[in-house]
């Protein structure tokens, strides 16, 4: 097999998703391809080399789609679907909430970017508070998302018994018998999301 970085990246990914990112490691991924551990750093500086590169690679696929806005949306439903774009580039890999943190400056995605301060400018933000309100929503994303892998990395099981004593403790106790299924993560990052462009509506509302 002929090496270049995107054939390492590509299995070095394929790999994170069958040991994680602690079993992840430059002599396993030669083993893998067939080669040397020393091949590899033909291609990538250091291991950190590789996973910035890794990094980026997960977020091709989803991101590449939000170039420009569609015709005629505002800045909550593509700051919405962005959210939503991150989570899912996130989730398509074990420990991707904890590789995101290796990832290059995301120049790539600048133009985007660029695009959603100026509809929130335009809707009447001041361009830092926009620019605050896209660094903590990418904070729930990535809270949200990590929750969830340490959740199916530690293999607990959907409907674990909880004993709540309902006479102490009456709401924890039907909110416990309600989540007899488990948690389901993916309603609450849809809660949280609908909760924080809510309170930006809000807060333009108020300042206008």
């Amino acid at each position: 097999m002929r090496l270049n970085r995107e054939v390492v990246v590509r299995r070095a990914l394929a790999l994170l998703n069958e040991v994680g990112l602690d079993g992840l490691t430059i002599r396993r991924l030669a083993q893998e391809l067939g080669v040397q551990a020393p091949a590899l750093y033909r291609h990538f500086a250091s291991k950190d080399d590789l996973l910035r590169a890794m990094a980026d690679a997960m977020f091709d696929a989803e991101m590449a789609v939000l170039d420009r806005p569609a015709p005629g949306a505002d800045w909550a439903g593509w700051l919405a679907d962005r959210s939503r774009a991150v989570r899912r580039a996130l989730l398509s890999y074990r420990d991707g909430g904890r590789l995101r943190e290796h990832m290059n400056e995301p120049t790539d995605q600048w133009p985007g970017l660029e695009l959603l301060l100026q509809m929130m400018e335009e809707a009447g933000f001041g361009v830092e508070d926009a620019m605050s309100a896209v660094f903590a929503l990418g904070g729930h994303i990535l809270g949200s998302v990590i929750a969830e892998q340490e959740a199916r990395s530690l293999d607990r099981p959907p409907g674990r018994d909880v004993r709540i004593d309902p006479r102490r403790f009456p709401r924890l106790a039907r909110v416990a018998t309600l989540r007899t299924r488990g948690r389901d993560f993916e309603r609450e990052f849809e809660y949280g999301l609908e909760v924080f462009i809510r309170g930006l509506r809000s807060m333009l509302s108020a300042s206008a």
